[in-house]
């Protein structure tokens, strides 16, 4: 009767040169109000100490990478290893309040991904709104909803609560995509398949946001990267590319590319050369994975339960870029 009452939570959490966070991260997790958990870090290979601070842990289970497999393929290894009949699959730079596992198992219902209310690890005093949830545009990039329920699309990978028999019959992350955009995919196939994405305001975590891929505003401007702008315009075009039925993909990819020609050449015009090549680079990455993203789609397609006309209803029809253009001005690249 214990187990139906408090079934097992598997808590696993990805790391990667993430000491200083992971330590902050780990002590809450085991300090929580629910105590039927299992803790899994998987390690992707880091040289910062990592694994051998993780060794020292009597409680926590190690999983060492030969090398960087990043957050996909990485999570889907911790998912496989995990003996818990629920996961929560967090960052390393994350930290949670001692009752965040007893108010996501009380919360959960059948066929649901949970999202934690996230608040800024800085200032942690100050309790400010990170994000509950995150919205999305028809093209597949992300925008702040704020609180907004109606506009949620898809649960942050910083910290998703699942069942562990619905993330592996949903497909678990697609482990091409590497990192960014993993989590939109895994929310949106979820929705495909029938699945609601929904917030959970009472559990609730702290988030340093970007970890060691940084990003977001500086003083004077947004700050990004190119490895960040390669991996979001390569992973946004192959997740259309299986995600969308025919009559969505073809219109929607179509002005996706002329978006994208006009940041190219906007990009190479203003100096950003090494920048505007990321287009490229996506656009060669998707024709050599092509045959593979068409597999992976006829997989989507014929579990589909969800008409695209009921799933773009939750979507933004502009292009979310723009807005934060037009809010950051160009981004500063690193």
């Amino acid at each position: 009767m214990k187990n139906k009452l408090h079934p097992k939570v598997s808590v696993v959490i990805l790391n990667y040169n993430g000491l200083p966070f992971l330590k902050g991260c780990l002590k809450t997790v085991i300090s929580q109000t629910y105590k039927n958990i299992e803790i899994i870090v998987v390690d992707n290979n880091s040289t910062d100490g990592s694994q051998r601070y993780i060794r020292r842990q009597s409680d926590v289970v190690l999983i060492e990478n030969p090398e960087n497999y990043g957050y996909a393929r990485a999570n889907n290894i911790g998912v496989k290893k995990a003996t818990g009949e629920f996961v929560l699959i967090l960052n390393n730079d994350t930290e949670l309040f001692s009752d965040t596992i007893d108010e996501l198992i009380q919360s959960h219902e059948d066929k649901t991904i949970l999202i934690p209310l996230q608040l800024y690890l800085k200032n942690k005093e100050k309790r400010k709104v990170l994000s509950l949830g995150v919205g999305v545009d028809i093209y597949g990039y992300p925008y702040d909803i704020k609180l907004n329920s109606d506009k949620v699309f898809y649960a942050d990978g910083a910290a998703i609560f699942i069942k562990k028999s619905d993330f592996i019959k949903i497909g678990g992350f697609d482990e091409k995509l590497f990192i960014f955009f993993e989590d939109i995919d895994l929310s949106w196939r979820a929705r495909i398949y029938g699945y609601k994405i929904k917030q959970c305001i009472t559990s609730r975590v702290y988030h340093h946001g970007g970890g060691y891929c940084e990003y977001g505003p500086g003083k004077d401007r947004y700050i990004t990267s190119r490895f960040r702008r390669y991996h979001n315009e390569k992973n946004a075009i192959r997740n259309i590319l299986k995600n969308y039925s025919i009559l969505f993909a073809a219109p929607i990819l179509t002005t996706l590319i002329i978006f994208h020609t006009l940041e190219f050449i906007f990009l190479y015009m203003s100096g950003n050369s090494p920048v505007a090549k990321c287009y490229l680079d996506a656009y060669m990455w998707n024709i050599k994975n092509f045959r593979d993203t068409i597999n992976f789609r006829k997989k989507i397609q014929n579990k589909r339960k969800i008409p695209d006309t009921v799933i773009v209803k939750r979507m933004s029809f502009f292009y979310e870029k723009f807005h934060a253009l037009i809010k950051y001005g160009i981004p500063e690249f690193r």
